[in-house]
């Protein structure tokens, strides 16, 4: 080791740790290496440190290293601690990223540091800049961080073959970074590295897992957050171990749920900022340094606090819901109490039944290293913009020479030949490149440079869609084109914490025309896919463990042995659902209520998206698209007109496990989410401009490569066919079976998974009691006219203020006959009266605007304040508050009014126009 770093190697940490030693080791000895420790081990020293003793010993030329790292926001930090060793040392550091200035990139063309910190997607422009291209054959060590995180998309492919450009002008060393991850040997191939260096030691962790009950102080809070006693009892939790630990990191799987728990913990006095990739730069470090200095106790994050940035010593780190996966769980944890032979605790607060079981289940398989494997991916759209990359590097190429270069790059080792020329033919088509029969050359044309440069990511360039309050016309926020494909008219997305329900989608004119709802229970997060799907493994394990909780409840203990948790929470639990349909590792359960069906299936979310596919596109054959249908992580559920016979359903579960892909692939056709994506492939592939806007573009491209890729990448990210052909040979085989019931009302599970939960859903945000009570308030805040159908008194008011009237009666003619009505419904009603009063004749439209009121006044006189809620709900007019007055009463009538506003607005498309506005307002009363 060079004397210089061996000095400041003492002045840093005194002496490496033994992860620190044998990467030095094996680095130094000329390998490659994939260096897999978790949190706090010293991953970066144990990279960096090897490199930096060969730039001294050998003073190797400008750039001799490329440290490369998937998120600009970890570059930032990395550049603090590089820059003190590079200062130390006399070795320059510098960062390069799409937001560098053109002055700093001058700079470092003239004067190139000896590491430069760049993101996977300036490889790819750093490779075409003749004047960096020079210093870039100095190049001796790449070191790439958080691989994990690039492994399992295309921006890793994209990296990969990048790597292998470079490879062509320079020999350099190959060094890897991640957190442990379920397929080691396969990363480290991924990467290309010899050898795989991990810590001698095991990384310690304790994790408990509660399921809060609710205690008598816990209604004193539940009044003063306005919220149930449950979600009071889970706060109170989470606050007292913050309390007993000290700092810590409050982790939450979506970012609208980081800012609701946060807001809840703030309107209850508590110390606390949050902390997600959607927030500013300025408002991420704010909320960093607040932790790190002590002037708040927690931080509410989702997994933006995952990747190492420094934020100080972190106590205890707690999980609200499930984490869902066990990299996931272990990743967080590992951020508290990291140093070397530490125990890292972790608790899970779970909130119902499914997430209790599933979260014990991902604790234990933590603690046994039963990690999640990586899934590599590659890419043709990928391997087009490689293709077009080399040319500009090299101008003209024999036409095999990209395909070999390539085949070098894992994810690319089985292409075959004729992949390769169907890539090379949609490029010659888009007039990209072209091809010389006679010179066997490939060359460039005349839009490869504006191609290649406008693809530089594969990350999709967003177009936002502005959604517009369908009431008052203003604009209420944005939503990006990929959350916008995963909508259709009549669901429910969160926005500026607000629940809005979808009427109508412009695609022309990128607008959503949306209207608020009172419901955010069943509402889509604003960020698209930000749920985690849960895998197969654990899925699967959380049926076996309920299967042992119902017959051998002492067995079933001893799955998950090792996990901190109460016998009586998971006695609790389980009685929940005890004697009502659920699911095992050995059963399939149809569930058929009036208004739903469920298959509770325990297979994840990809594979049970690709059973629901399945089970939806034969009920369509024969019903018509009348059925909505969700995947979650225990259950598909379809949304039904009518109560569907479960062993119609069952009979459509027994497929052959050979026509599985067929019938998804014809299912995932018809979603947005295969024209979104579709679209990006295109692009990708240079077959669309970057600002094309094509309609109907699955006509465009049907039957070519471009298909077969948007099917690959939404069988890699989204449904996993392979798991549901192995679904179908299971139940061909009898080791699984299939049990129905048909039930009046859903089951414990079956509501669960009707309402919350699931990749697409937003997990419990708001429980049952919750959302009565928001719509309540809504109506009690809504403005009324009250009119009096006798002598035409009227007068706008809140609907609130009515409740206190002892007796409702007109001030002026002492009348008890009191509409309440919309103004429009009023402004109509007024001159109608006086023609009534003066014996003028009516016509038609006349006589039912002077009926409606009448029966409005009459409900009123009967129903009282019931009725004065029932008429001020949206789409509830007099004949149908009539009917549900008639049946409902107290909260019974906030859900009916609640669903009836639902119903009311899914089977009626509408938008208020100037033009129109009258008679939609009609349509309100």
């Amino acid at each position: 080791m060079h004397p210089l770093l061996k000095k400041v190697i003492k002045e840093r940490f005194g002496k490496l740790n033994r992860l620190q030693q044998d990467a030095f080791r094996e680095v130094s000895s000329g390998k490659s290496v994939l260096i897999i420790a978790p949190t706090g081990s010293g991953k970066t020293e144990a990279a960096v440190l090897p490199v930096f003793n060969e730039i001294l010993e050998e003073g190797l030329k400008p750039i001799s290293a490329l440290y490369i790292a998937p998120l600009k926001a970890l570059n930032r930090d990395l550049l603090e601690r590089l820059e003190w060793w590079g200062k130390k040392l006399g070795i320059t550091v510098e960062v390069r990223h799409g937001d560098t200035s053109a002055y700093r990139k001058a700079k470092q063309t003239k004067n190139p540091p000896q590491m430069l910190i760049i993101t996977p997607e300036t490889l790819g422009v750093i490779l075409t800049v003749k004047s960096l291209r020079k210093h870039l054959v100095n190049v001796k060590f790449v070191i790439v961080d958080e691989i994990a995180e690039l492994v399992d998309n295309k921006r890793g492919a994209q990296l990969l073959l990048g790597l292998e450009r470079l490879a062509e002008i320079a020999d350099f060393r190959r060094i890897g970074m991640t957190a442990t991850v379920g397929n080691e040997d396969e990363v480290r191939e991924w990467l290309k590295a010899d050898t795989i260096v991990k810590p001698n030691w095991k990384k310690a962790y304790r994790f408990h897992v509660l399921y809060p009950k609710p205690e008598e102080k816990d209604e004193e809070l539940a009044r003063e957050l306005s919220v149930s006693p449950d979600i009071a009892a889970r706060l109170r939790v989470l606050w007292e171990i913050v309390e007993r630990h000290g700092k810590a990191l409050i982790f939450t799987n979506t970012r609208q749920f980081a800012e609701i728990l946060a807001h809840r913990l703030k309107v209850w006095g508590k110390p606390v900022e949050v902390h997600h990739g959607s927030l500013s730069r300025e408002a991420r470090i704010n909320a960093e340094r607040a932790l790190k200095e002590g002037r708040i106790k927690a931080l509410v994050c989702t997994s933006s606090m995952e990747l190492g940035i420094d934020i100080g010593d972190v106590d205890v780190v707690i999980q609200y819901m499930s984490p869902r996966q066990v990299n996931r769980l272990v990743q967080r944890a590992g951020r508290a109490k990291h140093r070397i032979g530490e125990v890292s605790e972790a608790y899970i607060i779970t909130t119902n039944v499914e997430d209790y079981i599933q979260s014990l289940i991902i604790a234990k398989h933590a603690l046994e290293g039963r990690f999640e494997p990586v899934e590599p991916i590659g890419g043709l759209d990928v391997l087009a913009h490689f293709v077009v990359g080399l040319l500009v590097e090299y101008k003209r190429l024999p036409r095999e020479r990209p395909y070999e270069i390539a085949r070098r790059a894992y994810v690319y080792r089985d292409l075959s030949w004729e992949d390769y020329l169907d890539t090379l033919k949609v490029l010659e088509d888009a007039r990209i490149i072209g091809y010389d029969e006679e010179t066997n050359q490939l060359y460039l044309r005349r839009g490869a440079f504006q191609y290649y440069y406008e693809n530089l990511s594969t990350i999709p360039d967003e177009v936002s869609w502005r959604v517009i309050d369908a009431k008052s016309g203003h604009i209420v926020g944005r939503l990006d084109e990929s959350f916008v494909m995963d909508l259709e008219e009549g669901m429910e997305f969160v926005m500026g914490g607000k629940s809005w329900i979808v009427l109508k989608i412009d695609d022309e004119a990128k607008i959503i025309k949306a209207r608020e709802s009172p419901s955010i229970e069943s509402a889509i997060p604003s960020w698209e896919g930000e749920m985690i799907p849960v895998p197969f493994s654990v899925a699967f394990a959380v049926g076996r463990l309920k299967r042992e909780l119902a017959f051998d409840f002492r067995n079933a203990l001893s799955l998950i042995e090792g996990v901190e948790f109460r016998e009586e929470d998971l006695k609790r639990a389980f009685e929940e659902i005890r004697g009502e349909p659920f699911s095992t590792d050995r059963d399939i359960f149809v569930e058929s209520t009036p208004k739903a069906l469920i298959i509770h299936a325990d297979f994840g979310n990809r594979a049970n998206e690709a059973i629901g596919r399945i089970v939806h596109s034969l009920l369509i054959l024969r019903y018509g698209r009348v059925f909505s249908v969700r995947a979650q992580a225990h259950a598909v559920v379809f949304k039904t007109p009518f109560q569907l016979n479960p062993e119609e359903v069952k009979h459509y579960l027994y497929q052959d496990p050979e026509s599985v892909e067929f019938i998804v692939a014809r299912s995932l056709r018809d979603s947005h989410a295969y024209r979104w994506r579709m679209l990006n492939v295109a692009k990708r592939f240079g077959a669309l401009r970057r600002d094309a806007k094509i309609r109907r573009v699955e006509r465009l491209f049907e039957g070519t490569v471009i298909e077969r890729e948007t099917l690959n990448e939404l069988y890699h990210d989204k449904v996993d066919v392979k798991t549901a052909e192995l679904v179908m040979e299971m139940l061909k085989a009898g080791s699984l079976r299939v049990k129905t019931a048909l039930r009046k009302e859903p089951s414990t599970l079956a509501r669960l998974n009707m309402t919350v939960g699931g990749e697409f859903l937003l997990s419990g945000i708001l429980e049952r009691d919750e959302v009565l009570e928001l719509f309540k308030k809504r109506l009690l805040e809504h403005e009324v006219v009250l009119v009096c159908t006798n002598c035409g008194w009227h007068s706008k008011t809140k609907v609130a203020r009515l409740r206190s009237i002892k007796e409702r009666e007109c001030p002026r003619c002492g009348s008890k006959m009191l509409a309440v009505a919309h103004p429009i419904d009023a402004e109509e009603f007024l001159p109608v009266l006086d023609k009534v009063r003066h014996g003028r004749p009516l016509e038609k439209k006349e006589e039912r605007v002077y009926r409606k009121l009448l029966k409005a006044a009459d409900l009123v006189d009967s129903y009282g304040f019931d009725a004065v809620l029932a008429l001020a709900s949206y789409g509830t007019g007099p004949d149908t508050a009539a009917r549900i007055l008639s049946q409902y009463k107290g909260e019974a009538l906030l859900v009916a009014l609640m669903e009836r506003e639902r119903d009311f607005i899914r089977t009626r498309r509408f938008w208020v126009d100037k033009k129109d506005n009258s008679n939609e307002n009609k349509d309100k009363s």
